[in-house]
């Protein structure tokens, strides 16, 4: 769940049950046969078909999604074997780090609306001055933010990118500037830049595993016309920003490992940026994704929210469309939108009446903000323009509004940002969403109450003196008589000297602070641990808060949690593993608590892996039945995702995320 300061702390507990799913309701979401998994390693596949040939027999039946991550999608007969029959015995496999379906995921286009008048004027979204009936500034202020920049550039220099992932675009569209790979010779065969894709020039076409880009989606070119179509040129229309570069990924529907290929090439290119200070790849700042699957439980879909985690540790916002009907996603669910990772920003669809469209999604804790998504203006094939409604159209403005912000940072922030790319894409988001105009419509089915402003997010991150604190709260579950610590990032994204002072109202025993003043200069940052100890207390939960003052750069306030629990009387469930906790999640000390109760007693093998599925911890521990607790010790690995798997005499019984910050 998502808290009310406007975006959750990175608390990330996949639980990944091999049983309890409805045969029924997965029948109606997922590609019966095909599987989609994640593997230690390259080698591994060969492995995993020689020792499973009676569902593989032909290596022609495995396809790469993506190569950096290790993930494969498997085909096999369904009329001899069930989805579920197969998936249970791949996650015995010690080779396997994470098996799932291949679900179907479609695009979200509301109803598509045909006029015929290419100006700036009927561009309400941007400037709504009550032209077709709307209401006078019920829009995101763009022609006021474009006064202080209209972007494309940060103040580095690099030429921003934004990753459309959607069913490709019309890459000769006069209005529209694409990204181009000119580290690769196109059509050539060849893979130029060692990327890991072959031609990829103009991107990348993971419904045919190549970099043929589809030129004939309208959706993906409206989509992209709202990001970016290039502005003050004399042609059509403007998009948010006016110079920015578009990726066409075609990887938007018919099935997950389709999305998961996409979004693993938008990583790879970033990451190639990275590596090359700049001479290769793109500097993606963004990707949106208007597309879902409705009602899909997150749970079912741990490979697709990594990828966002893991975009997210390279500086990398997703952005997702939510449902187009008036569900609640916190009841209903939803994929994407009801992901809890931290570097998702969900959106629902806002009128120009400013209000909620009655055929969109909402949830206080799962859908963050509005944005304008109904009759837009936009870019579609052959040099054309149309309107088209839907958070389809909705989430493109935040997507651009993420872009934009990255051309207005001054060098302070970009400075923070390079050296800390996971949490100055937390920074971007958290400008967004404390940017917005409160509206009726959306407080208390939305998560900040409002929708999009452009100009409000980049005056937020333009202040001279700037206090960024994350998280934005605290969350810690312990049992009696325990101690643990956490930590807090103050820093100053401007560039003027900053004085903060941190009080805690109270003060109660259990929590504690290193440090409660500081000095910080442009682009500094201060670590501060806050400890917890329960000693004494009985079971329950415990409320506190963290205030923390900068004068004129303002003020912020860390709600802070303590749940002191036990496993005694607890009533066992069918499942091996009950009540399982995994603590602190996201850690900063190389120590790490497994509390659950066992079904069985045995030896429990416990793995940890990176993204890449390099095994860099392995332990056991001997099991008995009922209450149990270990700790994983001498954790040293960096920043970033990583994935546990528990092995308890020989089956997989349980595996999911960890966050080291």
């Amino acid at each position: 769940m998502k808290n009310m300061k406007f975006f959750l702390p990175v608390i990330i507990f996949i639980l990944f049950h091999i049983n309890g799913y409805s045969q029924a309701r997965q029948e109606m979401n997922y590609l019966k046969g095909e599987v989609m998994v994640q593997l230690k390693s390259a080698a591994s596949i060969d492995k995993l078909v020689s020792d499973y040939a009676i569902f593989y027999s032909h290596r022609q039946e495995v396809q790469v999604v993506s190569e950096r991550f290790h993930i494969y999608l498997l085909r096999f007969d369904p009329t001899k074997a069930d989805n579920q029959l197969v998936l249970s015995e791949l996650r015995t496999h010690p080779e396997v780090v994470l098996a799932q379906n291949n679900h179907y995921v479609t695009l979200r286009d509301g109803d598509e609306l045909i006029p015929d008048d290419p100006q700036f004027d009927v561009q309400w979204s941007l400037k709504n001055t009550g032209q077709s009936g709307g209401l006078p500034d019920a829009d995101i202020d763009a022609t006021d933010a474009w006064e202080i920049t209209t972007s494309g550039l940060t103040a580095f220099g690099d030429t921003i990118v934004v990753a459309v992932v959607d069913g490709g675009a019309y890459l000769n569209h006069d209005d529209l500037d694409f990204w181009k790979n000119h580290a690769e010779i196109p059509d050539n065969g060849i893979d130029d830049d060692n990327n890991g894709y072959v031609d990829d020039y103009d991107g990348w076409n993971a419904y045919q595993h190549n970099g043929n880009v589809p030129t004939t989606s309208a959706h993906g070119t409206h989509v992209a016309g709202i990001i970016g179509a290039i502005g003050n040129n004399g042609l059509g229309v403007a998009g948010v920003n006016w110079n920015v570069k578009i990726l066409p990924v075609a990887a938007s529907s018919t099935t997950e490992s389709i999305v998961v290929e996409g979004l693993s090439y938008v990583y790879v290119v970033r990451e190639q940026y990275d590596l090359t200070d700049g001479a290769e790849g793109a500097f993606v700042v963004a990707d949106n994704c208007s597309f879902g699957k409705d009602n899909g439980q997150p749970e079912d879909y741990p490979i697709w929210e990594a990828m966002y985690d893991s975009l997210g540790q390279l500086g990398v916002l997703s952005v997702a469309a939510t449902a187009n009907a008036n569900w609640n996603i916190d009841v209903t669910g939803d994929v994407p939108t009801a992901f809890t990772t931290d570097y998702m920003i969900s959106v629902t669809n806002t009128t120009n009446q400013d209000i909620k469209n009655t055929s969109a999604g909402y949830g206080l804790t799962t859908i963050d903000l509005g944005a304008p998504g109904t009759s837009i203006y936009s870019t579609i094939t052959n040099n054309n323009y149309g309107y088209k409604s839907g958070t389809s159209m909705a989430t493109p403005h935040v997507t651009g509004a993420v872009a934009f912000l990255f051309a207005a940072a001054d060098t302070s922030f970009m400075s923070f940002y390079m050296n800390n790319p996971g949490d100055g894409a937390l920074m971007i988001k958290n400008y967004i969403l404390n940017g917005v105009d409160t509206l009726e419509s959306l407080v208390g089915k939305t998560v900040t109450g409002g929708r999009l402003n452009l100009y409000k997010s980049t005056l937020l991150l333009l202040e001279r003196a700037s206090l960024s604190v994350i998280p934005d709260s605290l969350h810690v579950e312990l049992l009696p008589n325990s101690a643990t610590t956490d930590t807090l990032t103050v820093a100053n994204t401007g560039t003027d000297t900053l004085y903060y002072f941190i009080t805690i109202p109270d003060q109660p025993d259990w929590i504690g602070l290193d440090q409660t003043e500081g000095m910080l200069t442009e682009s500094q940052y201060d670590k501060i641990v806050v400890s917890f100890d329960n000693n004494g207390l009985d079971t329950g939960y415990y409320y506190s808060q963290i205030l923390i003052d900068a004068g004129e750069a303002g003020m912020d306030t860390i709600p802070v949690t303590l749940f002191v629990y036990t496993d005694v009387g607890i009533n066992e469930r069918s499942d091996v593993l009950t009540e399982f906790h995994v603590y602190p999640n996201p850690f900063s000390s190389p120590l790490i608590s497994f509390d659950f109760t066992s079904g069985e007693r045995g030896i429990l093998k416990v793995e940890i892996m990176d993204l890449a599925g390099k095994v860099v911890l392995r332990r056991e521990h001997q099991v008995s039945q009922g209450a149990n607790h270990f700790m994983v010790k001498d954790l040293n690995v960096t920043k970033g995702v990583y994935l546990y798997r528990l092995m308890l005499n020989g089956q997989v019984v349980r595996a999911g995320k960890l966050i080291r910050d």
